[in-house]
């Protein structure tokens, strides 16, 4: 069991666990907004969009996980997050092609009316572009 100061985490993909271990606090992005999950959190479930899932790990440490949606369940201090998919930014493209297909994506979402029947999916994939590159800056080293 875990102590009172650490909380599981498991990431899981449809290829298999991820990321499984104790951390001292997880945040990702839902519909409404960002949100963080700490030890003894109460239990809770929501959707999760395409973000960055920032992982802090005992110690000060950091991990991230580009996020293609999914479902987070909190229950009895393990956090669950079910992703379609899922990449550490190390596995992510070459910032040049990460940058043109946000480029693509910004400039679907300027031609489609939130009416329209494939806007959600034109949202989904400019959040998931963003996040990607948001993954891209996190693996180089601060200047």
């Amino acid at each position: 069991m875990a102590d009172a100061l650490s909380l599981t985490f498991k990431l899981i993909t449809p290829t298999g666990p991820l990321f499984e271990g104790q951390v001292e606090e997880v945040t990702a992005v839902n519909p409404m907004g960002e949100f963080g999950v700490l030890p003894e959190h109460i239990n809770y479930i929501t959707a999760v969009v395409p973000c960055v899932v920032t992982v802090k790990l005992a110690g000060g440490d950091f991990r991230f996980f580009v996020v293609s949606g999914g479902l987070v369940e909190v229950k009895d201090g393990v956090m669950t997050l079910l992703a379609p998919t899922a990449q550490q930014p190390g596995e992510l493209a070459d910032s040049d092609i990460v940058s043109k297909d946000m480029l693509a994506a910004e400039e679907k979402m300027a031609q489609i009316s939130f009416y329209e029947p494939g806007y959600d999916q034109a949202m989904r994939e400019l959040q998931l572009a963003r996040a990607r590159e948001r993954g891209v800056r996190l693996r180089q080293p601060p200047s």
